[in-house]
């Protein structure tokens, strides 16, 4: 998530909203939130009952790796990373390379 953190202006600039969904409860990401305060919202969906009924995204919340989507305008994922291990953090020139061709 620090990641994001760092290039949040460059997402806004191509009119893109940053939205991260955990499968932990409010007690972890309150924790995590005191140490390391983030400019966009993290949506909690605990035990990943959310997740569970979309098959793209059941992967992330089964094993906890960390993953990014660019969903377009009309709803579509238009580009999606899987990390390999949960202390892999993907970085954000991929994303940001999406965004800026939907944009263009």
């Amino acid at each position: 998530m620090a990641q994001l953190r760092h290039d949040y202006e460059k997402f806004t600039a191509l009119n893109a909203e940053i939205l991260v969904i955990v499968p932990n409860g409010p007690f972890m990401i309150n924790r995590y939130l005191k140490n390391h305060p983030i400019l966009y919202p993290i949506l909690i969906d605990k035990g990943a009952q959310v997740a569970a009924q979309y098959f793209q995204v059941k992967r992330f919340f089964v094993i906890g790796t960390p993953t990014v989507f660019v969903v377009d305008q009309q709803g579509k994922i238009a580009y999606a990373h899987y990390a390999d291990s949960v202390i892999e953090e993907p970085g954000n020139q991929e994303p940001l390379a999406v965004l800026a061709k939907l944009a263009a």
